[in-house]
């Protein structure tokens, strides 16, 4: 059971998207998932019991390591830059309030730049598209959930967002 939990503890660690069972089984070749599942609870409960300032998180059967919630508001300065440009955070934000949202209405109430910014969206992995009609619906993934829902959770208003980021 070492090898397998070191192989996917470094796959979580590396990969930017949370990981599936069935990816853990490709990349272990083990195919019993309930075996596998308990190398991740393993995995999780070494983290736990060492008080580390990272964890194990489960969302819909996908599975990504994450800075613990009560320690993220200290550390986050240190991120790395944002993944998509300003213009696309602001589209972000307008959607996250609009869930499923026709591309064509957001075009009528934000313009026409929304385009470009709907396209580095889906590809960075926020928005996913579905033809509806002559337009296409617009609708959050998961991917969204996990950056700016699931790590404002336990934090207080004040340590939600650094300043500047609030002006969206």
């Amino acid at each position: 059971m070492k090898e397998e939990k070191r192989l996917i503890e470094a796959a979580l660690f590396m990969s930017s998207r949370a990981m599936t069972l069935e990816e853990f089984r490709t990349l272990t070749g083990i195919g019993a998932l309930g075996y596998i599942q308990g190398v991740i609870a393993e995995l999780k409960k070494d983290y736990d019991e060492r008080e580390s300032a990272v964890e194990i998180a489960e969302t819909d059967g996908k599975y990504s390591i994450r800075v613990r919630a009560d320690i993220l508001p200290r550390v986050r300065q240190y991120a790395q830059d944002t993944e998509i440009g300003k213009s696309a955070l602001r589209t972000l934000a307008y959607l996250s309030k609009h869930d499923g949202m026709l591309k064509s209405a957001l075009v009528r109430k934000i313009g026409t730049h929304v385009y470009a910014d709907v396209k580095e969206l889906i590809e960075a992995g926020f928005l996913k598209s579905h033809k509806s009609g002559r337009s296409s619906k617009l609708a959050l993934t998961e991917k969204f959930k996990i950056y700016f829902v699931q790590e404002k959770q336990g934090s207080t208003p004040a340590e939600e967002a650094p300043p500047e980021q609030t002006t969206l």
